[in-house]
Formats: structure tokens, C-alpha cells, sequence
């Protein structure tokens, strides 16, 4: 025989109600506890989410070209063009220099090119780059031709080397750039033609003020 164990109906419903209202007033007493937590790390996120962005408007929207050339070359024919571009966050740069010699000196015309790629990075915390001191770590590449008009005969005279420079940039209203640079490289020289000659490994002293333009 089977012994069933009943609950009149009345007090069942009486029993489910009283479960029902529990669980509201615990769920209730729990939505409103940790609904100031969540609140204040859903505007903590979101205070978070509005500084990245503006931080990434602002890199987007900064001036990291720079374009200039040596105002001091000109005046003895040396004619360069050099480009800046800022890394994105970092306070360094990449500079390539661009550069066409013409002149003539007593019975000598000389003419040439030569590239020079560089590595720039700011040392001015207080400033933006690209204002501020700064060091320099650069190669060089030249190609010259030389002309003996006296003796009719020509060399072409080849550079290669690598130095290291200093210097300070100033931005004037964000854009117009001053250059200031003090340096030395070191350069292995080969000539061919009628001076044919060993390599001559020497130290120069470089130099310059590059006025530019930014954006």
C-alpha cells in the first residue's frame, strides 16, 4: 500500500505566493544594490571610451609632414629637399634628404647628387614633436663629377658613410619650421677617372638651417 503525502490546494497556492514574493523582494533588494556599481563602471568605461577617442582624433588630425630645405646650401650651390614624417605616437621621426650640387670653382665644374636617409628622435618632453632638441643617426650616399677645364679631362668622385647630428626644430602657429643642426659623419671617398685614387676614409663636419613648412 502506498502512502501519498497531499497539500490541500489552497495551501499550495498560499506557498507559491510566498515563493514568488521572496524572490521579487531578493531580486529587487539586488537590482537596486548593484545598480550604482554598475552605473559608475558603465560612466568610468565610457569616460575611458571618450579619452580614446579624442586621443585618436587628435593623431589623426595632427600636422606629422614636415617639408624644408637648407636656406644656408642655396648661397653655395647646394639645393636640397628634405622630408619629415612624425611616427604616430612615439617622439621619433623618419628624414630623407634629397640633394643636387652645382657649381663652379676657378677651372672646376662640379655637379652631383646625393640621398641621405635618417632616423631623428626628440629628446623635448615638454614640447610636441616635430618642436624641440633632438639626435640624429643618418647614412649617406653621393654620386659627384668633377671637371677639369684647364686639362680637359673629368672624374666622378663616389661617397658613402654614416654620422650622427643634433639639433632643435621650432614650429611657428603650427606650421612654419626652424632647423638647427650640428653634426659629423664619416665618409669613405672613391674617385675614378684621371685622378683614379685609393679610397680616402676622413671626418667631416655637417651643418645647416633648414626652413620648412609643416602639415
Amino acid at each position: 500500500m502506498t502512502t501519498r503525502l497531499t497539500v490541500p490546494v489552497f495551501k499550495r497556492h498560499t506557498v507559491a505566493i510566498v515563493l514568488r514574493t521572496t524572490c521579487f523582494a531578493v531580486l529587487l533588494f539586488a537590482g537596486c544594490y548593484s545598480t550604482p556599481v554598475y552605473a559608475q563602471d558603465r560612466d568610468d568605461r565610457y569616460d575611458k571610451y571618450k579619452e580614446r577617442l579624442r586621443a585618436d582624433s587628435l593623431l589623426l588630425n595632427r600636422r606629422r609632414n614636415v617639408i624644408k630645405s637648407d636656406v644656408l646650401g642655396v648661397l653655395v650651390g647646394y639645393y636640397n629637399v628634405t622630408f619629415e614624417r612624425l611616427a604616430r605616437v612615439a617622439p621619433r621621426s623618419l628624414v630623407v634628404t634629397a640633394e643636387y650640387a652645382v657649381f663652379s670653382y676657378e677651372e672646376f665644374d662640379f655637379k652631383g647628387t646625393s640621398i641621405q636617409p635618417a632616423l631623428r628622435y626628440y629628446l623635448t618632453k615638454k614640447r610636441e614633436p616635430p618642436a624641440g632638441y633632438y639626435a640624429e643617426l643618418f647614412m649617406i650616399y653621393s654620386d659627384y663629377k668633377v671637371y677639369d677645364n684647364s686639362q680637359g679631362y673629368g672624374a666622378r668622385i663616389n661617397q658613402l658613410g654614416g654620422g650622427i647630428h643634433g639639433g632643435i626644430q621650432w614650429v611657428i602657429a603650427e606650421r612654419i619650421t626652424i632647423d638647427v643642426f650640428l653634426g659629423g659623419v664619416y665618409v669613405e671617398t672613391s674617385i675614378k677617372g684621371y685622378l683614379n685614387q685609393d679610397a680616402i676614409r676622413s671626418f667631416q663636419v655637417v651643418t645647416g638651417v633648414n626652413a620648412g613648412f609643416r602639415f
